[in-house]
C-alpha cells in the first residue's frame, strides 16, 4: 500500500486506517489485529494538527488521532514534532498527578516509517467544548481550570521549557526585531512600558499555555450543570512560566472576554478567588501587549508580500494603541 504524503492536506481515509492500525497493533495492551469501529470522524483543526475521532472494535473508549499538518511552509521545521513529543511526555506525567480534571491519555506515537513521529493517537474525553459559550459562567471555569493548573508541581514536568516570571516576559521581548520599533514608535514605547512593569522572579509555575474555551470540554450529561466535570485537552504549548500568560491569552487585549464587560478584570478575580498564583490585573495586561505586539510584527512582514492575507498592521496598530491607553492609564 502507498503511504501517504506527509504534506497532503488530502489523506485518504483508507490511508488514515491503515495508520491507525498499524500503530495500535505495534503498542502494548492491544492486540495483533485492530479493527476501527464505524467511520473515522474529522475534528475542528487547530494551527498545527488534523484531528480524527475513531472507535476500536470491542473497547469502550473513544480515540483521537493527531497528525502533525505540514501543508504550509510555516508548519516545517523541527518545533512541532518538538512540541508533539513533549506533550506526549505531558500527558504520561498528568495521569499520574492528582489534577481534578480529565485530560486525555496518551496511547502511542504515529510514524510512516521508523523515524520520528508524526502524531500521536490519545483517548478522547466526553464532553462538549466551551466554545461559543460566552457568559461569567464560562470564565469562572476557565478561572478555576487555571488555578488547578499552576497548582500542578513544575519538578514533575522536568521536560517542559521553563522559566521564571522575569525570563519569561525578558525572554519574549527579546524575539522581536529592532526595526519593528523603527517602524512603530508605538510599539518601542510599549517595549519601554513593559520593561518597566517585569514580574519578581517568583510563583513560577506549569501553563497550560492554550486555555481557550474550546480545549475546555464539560461534560454536562453527567453532572448537575452547577458543577460539571471539565475536561482539558491540547498540551502541546505547555510550559513552566509566568501564570498571568495563561490568563492573557485566554483575554487577549479584548475588552469583553468570553463576552463578558470587563471580562479580565473578572477573569483575574475569580482566578485569584479559585486558589491561583498571585498575579495582578498589569501582570496580564504585559502578556496582552507581547501578543499584540507578536501580532503586529507578523502582520507587517505579511503585507510586505506581494499577496497578502489577514488583517493589516495599522489594524494592530490601532488594537496596541487602545490596550495600551487601557493598561498605562
Amino acid at each position: 500500500m502507498a503511504i501517504m504524503d506527509r504534506r497532503s492536506h488530502r489523506r485518504s481515509y483508507s490511508d488514515l486506517r491503515h495508520l491507525i492500525q498499524r500503530s495500535l497493533e505495534g503498542c502494548s495492551g492491544f492486540g495483533s489485529r485492530i479493527e476501527l469501529d464505524g467511520k473515522l470522524d474529522r475534528m475542528a483543526e487547530g494551527l498545527w494538527h488534523e484531528n480524527y475521532w475513531f472507535r476500536v472494535r470491542a473497547r469502550p473508549d473513544a480515540y483521537i488521532l493527531r497528525l502533525l499538518d505540514e501543508s504550509e511552509d510555516w508548519q516545517q521545521g523541527p518545533e512541532p514534532r518538538d512540541r508533539l513529543i513533549r506533550e506526549a511526555e505531558t500527558l504520561q506525567v498528568l495521569e499520574k498527578c492528582d489534577f481534578g480534571h480529565p485530560t486525555p491519555n496518551f496511547i502511542c506515537f504515529v510514524r510512516y516509517d521508523e523515524s520520528e513521529p508524526i502524531g500521536m493517537i490519545e483517548t478522547g474525553l466526553p464532553g462538549y467544548s466551551l466554545y461559543g459559550h460566552e457568559d461569567r459562567s464560562t470564565l469562572r471555569l476557565v478561572s478555576r481550570v487555571a488555578a488547578n493548573v499552576h497548582r500542578l508541581t513544575a519538578q514533575e514536568f522536568p521536560h517542559l521549557p521553563s522559566s521564571s516570571r522575569t525570563e519569561h516576559v525578558k525572554s519574549q521581548l527579546a524575539e522581536f526585531e529592532e526595526d519593528l520599533y523603527v517602524e512603530f514608535p508605538l510599539a518601542r514605547e510599549v517595549r519601554d512600558w513593559i520593561a518597566a512593569q517585569v514580574p519578581a522572579d517568583d510563583h513560577s509555575c506549569v501553563l497550560h499555555g492554550d486555555l481557550l474555551p474550546q480545549n475546555l470540554l464539560c461534560d454536562w450529561p453527567t453532572a448537575g450543570v452547577e458543577d460539571p466535570p471539565v475536561g482539558v485537552v491540547d498540551w502541546e504549548m505547555a510550559r513552566i512560566g509566568d501564570p498571568a500568560y495563561d490568563l492573557a491569552i485566554v483575554s487577549r487585549g479584548n475588552r469583553k472576554v468570553c463576552g463578558v464587560k470587563d471580562g479580565l478584570k473578572i477573569l483575574v478575580e475569580e482566578y485569584l478567588e479559585s486558589g491561583g498564583q498571585p498575579v495582578s490585573l498589569t501582570e496580564v495586561r504585559v502578556h496582552e501587549l507581547i501578543l499584540i505586539l507578536r501580532w503586529l510584527e507578523e502582520a507587517w512582514h505579511e503585507y510586505q508580500k506581494p499577496v497578502t492575507r489577514g488583517h493589516g498592521p495599522d489594524f494592530y496598530e490601532d488594537k496596541l494603541q487602545s490596550l495600551f491607553r487601557r493598561a498605562a492609564g
